[in-house]
């Protein structure tokens, strides 16, 4: 026989010769002694009838010892002996059914007695005295009323009160299978409520198959060519709609960033209005859009190179175009698609490549096609380009301002007080081009839709 088999045998016999409260707990709670026995503090295994639990030595002795003791008493009795295992309430039942079947004559407490008795049906009582059938209904219908003649209320009737049955009794036994039962059944029950959910929630006979895909195609089709595309922050901008006007947002974001003269506040300013450009600008409506880029020979991008990063998202060295015999005549226009003034959707704008503004002539209306700068970070770069246009902080209110360097070169320090976007381009990965192409182009469009819509194509 086992050690455990052994330590549950005999304390089941303490039961039965009702030495239990004579057995004492050793302070460490690893042992329980009586009359000279000592059983170590075993995990042992209780089973009556279906169910089957394991707790240590002295957490069971330490429960059947009182059975009727509370909850927190046991738990409190449990941590004075450092018992990890104290019983749980579902499994109390089982512990005491175990050991209380093992009696062989168990005596039980009359506090226990009139829990585990079966309730009975209270008998009424007879009458004391001894009236006929007739009279008995006599009297009680009289007693009925007080003295006044008036009928009391069957509530207020002493003896209605008396003929109540009590409710019956449920034992600690009774109650705790119940519970367990009901445990049992919740956690049934979840289990197929999750199997259920599992099997609606399954992707089996949804697999996409190519088959499925052809079959299909038509349907795709139709869909895609009825969707809306989602708008950028250009396209907000543009406030297509005329439901969602935004030009009022315009003006005043153009009155912020160019405060108006003195002159010009007394003139009436007209709004956009559905999208169409204001008409003291009208002269550059149709007219290419300039980009100006560095005339210096130690720039990254110059008016050699600048045609295969602006048009094809690709950065050339100028040592590699000189190579190549490309220097000569290079390209300096070039045509993209951008997004339209007054509808959605893109039409292709013709862009013009020069490295010095005084190519456009002394007209100030051509030097307003100027829509971007490539610039140096040396204010001399702009020291000849007229009254307007030297100054680096009115240059970048008018213009967008562009500045890109090769990776891990230094920025230069009158960089820092102009309002330009700053790219690196990779000494080595040409693959990474793109990122400093759209970098500029994206700037460039939210731009020139905010401060040269009539250079964009309309509708």
């Amino acid at each position: 026989m086992s050690d455990p088999d052994r330590v549950r045998d005999a304390l089941s016999q303490w039961v039965a010769q009702s030495k239990l409260k004579d057995a004492r707990v050793s302070e460490d709670g690893q042992s329980v002694s009586l009359d000279g026995t000592t059983l170590p503090n075993e995990k042992l295994t209780i089973t009556f009838g279906e169910k089957s639990c394991s707790y240590s030595l002295v957490s069971i002795y330490l429960q059947i010892l009182d059975p009727d003791q509370g909850v927190l008493a046991y738990r409190n009795a449990c941590k004075k002996y450092n018992v990890t295992d104290p019983i749980k309430t579902l499994d109390k039942g089982t512990i005491l059914g175990y050991f209380a079947s093992s009696l062989e004559q168990p005596e039980v407490s009359s506090a226990k007695a009139a829990e585990i008795a079966v309730p009975t049906v209270p008998v009424e009582e007879k009458p004391s005295d001894k009236l006929t059938e007739k009279n008995r209904k006599h009297q009680e219908h009289r007693s009925s009323k007080d003295k006044h003649g008036k009928r009391k209320h069957r509530s207020q009737d002493p003896k209605v009160k008396k003929e109540k049955k009590r409710p019956k009794l449920v034992t600690n036994e009774q109650l705790i299978s119940n519970l367990s039962e009901v445990v049992d059944k919740r956690h049934l029950d979840h289990n197929l409520e999750k199997e259920e959910i599992t099997k609606a929630l399954s992707t089996e006979g949804f697999e996409v198959t190519p088959e499925l895909l052809e079959e299909n195609k038509e349907a795709t089709q139709t869909i895609t060519a009825n969707e809306i595309p989602v708008g950028n922050s250009a396209s907000i901008l543009r406030a297509a709609n005329p439901r969602k006007d935004l030009s009022r947002v315009l003006e005043l974001y153009n009155d912020t960033v160019n405060p108006p003269s003195s002159k010009s506040k007394n003139s009436s300013s007209t709004p956009f209005s559905s999208g169409k450009p204001k008409n003291d600008r009208s002269y550059l409506i149709g007219k290419k859009p300039v980009i100006v880029v560095p005339k210096g020979m130690t720039a990254p991008i110059t008016i050699i190179n600048a045609h295969e990063f602006l048009a094809n998202a690709r950065f050339v060295p100028r040592d590699v175009m000189v190579k190549q015999g490309r220097q000569r005549t290079p390209a300096t226009s070039f045509t993209r698609n951008v997004p339209m003034v007054g509808a959605n959707g893109t039409a292709p704008l013709e862009y013009e490549i020069v490295d010095t503004p005084k190519k456009l002539g002394p007209d100030p209306r051509e030097w307003e096609r100027i829509v971007a700068v490539f610039v140096l970070g040396q204010s001399w770069q702009f020291k000849d380009w007229g009254e307007k246009y030297n100054d680096p902080v009115h240059l970048f209110a008018r213009t967008y301002g562009f500045f890109v360097s090769m990776e891990g070169a230094k920025l230069p320090a009158e960089l820092a007080g102009w309002s330009v976007r700053k790219s690196q381009l990779n000494r080595d990965k040409r693959g990474l081009d793109s990122v400093s192409f759209a970098s500029f182009w994206n700037g460039l469009d939210e731009w020139m839709t905010v401060h040269k819509r009539e250079l964009l194509p309309h509708a």
